[in-house]
């Protein structure tokens, strides 16, 4: 595979998983906008759908 079929596989990775990758990063702002910090069950869950994602964007 070579750079070109590389970078096109991780850019359609990223937008498949763009939705879930932005859902994350709003579940983690909601807490700082309300004034405190996000809880442990909410960083287990963004790291399990980011760690989750990554993977998709790696597999390509």
């Amino acid at each position: 595979m070579n750079y070109t079929q590389i970078a096109i596989s991780a850019v359609e990775a990223l937008i498949q998983n763009g939705p879930t990758i932005v859902e994350d990063i709003t579940a983690l702002l909601k807490p700082l906008k309300e004034g405190r910090e996000p809880t442990a069950e909410e960083w287990d869950f963004a790291r399990q759908q980011l760690d989750t994602a990554n993977a998709a964007v790696q597999a390509g």
